[in-house]
């Protein structure tokens, strides 16, 4: 039996105890991985409460919950569902191989943006929406340039043509990032969170994550932001008897094609022209 069977058929004995129980038992290994500033008996109650507050997680098996809490806890963020601040999402997908539900670790843009943060290397680092109506520019290469005069009117009828991120270094210099409207929808399609969770209720968040994600090959991040970036969207298997508590797996949902023309890494379309804009007062310049 395999190291993945052997962690889902002994975690699944423990489900007649209820999911507190099975959480309790295996507590003192996933908070050992806690940061040092966080209160482990707040971390307990937090699990618990994003368990109970996304009712379709019973329908998970148990080893991807404790997966994905355990690598909540590890990068020190609450679960969506609980602080509300949209950093992390454990999120429930039918995997179609298997015929049963899977949990899955997604992060979101504010995690991406804490993740970075925590190298201790960036002064400030801020991505933005740019709206049909703003006035937007920019150009690459010795003497790069951005600029961004978001319109005052409202944005509730002007979709979003582009998002851009903006890191500044410690010692002076700087990267940015922009992604077309295109760019992002290629990104969408390729995630199999595409049309549910974070996706559908907050869509320009994630169009926001895409761009600090396809960044962080060139920012100064963490090693724990590098792997936690590489995790995202992938199923934590929590084993309870090796060694080793996570088991990361890819993913086996039926997902489009990627389209021809879209890098299949970082989803950037290749060749792709940025919209034009519209010009209106406002004022974000780089």
């Amino acid at each position: 039996m395999g190291a993945i069977a052997k962690a889902s058929t002994e975690i699944k004995k423990s489900e007649n105890t209820g999911f507190k129980g099975l959480l309790e038992r295996n507590w003192n290994r996933i908070s050992a991985v806690a940061p040092r500033h966080m209160n482990r008996d707040r971390m307990f109650q937090l699990a618990l409460s994003a368990y109970n507050q996304t009712p379709e997680l019973a329908q998970c098996s148990p080893a991807s919950v404790l997966g994905c809490l355990m690598k909540c806890t590890a990068l020190g963020m609450e679960p969506s569902a609980v602080d509300g601040l949209g950093r992390a999402y454990i999120l429930p997908f039918n995997n179609k191989k298997t015929g049963r539900k899977e949990a899955t670790f997604i992060l979101g843009y504010k995690g991406m943006i804490d993740l970075a943060r925590r190298s201790g290397e960036l002064r400030d680092i801020s991505a933005r929406v740019v709206h049909e109506g703003d006035e937007f520019e920019y150009e690459y290469g010795l003497n790069e340039t951005l600029r961004h005069v978001p319109s005052t009117e409202p944005i509730d009828n002007r979709p979003l043509t582009h998002v851009y991120m903006v890191a500044h270094f410690k010692d002076g210099g700087h990267y940015i990032d922009v992604m077309t409207k295109q760019e992002v929808e290629a990104v969408k399609r390729r995630s199999k969170a595409g049309k549910y969770g974070p996706w559908a209720t907050d869509y320009e968040a994630m169009a926001m994550k895409s761009v600090i994600r396809r960044a962080f090959k060139f920012l100064p991040v963490s090693v724990e932001g590098a792997e936690a970036a590489a995790a995202d969207e992938t199923v934590q298997v929590f084993n309870e008897e090796e060694d080793m508590p996570l088991i990361e797996t890819q993913p086996n949902y039926e997902t489009e094609e990627v389209p021809e023309g879209v890098d299949p890494e970082t989803g950037e379309v290749v060749d792709a022209q940025p919209a034009e804009s519209q010009a209106k007062p406002g004022s974000y310049s780089f």
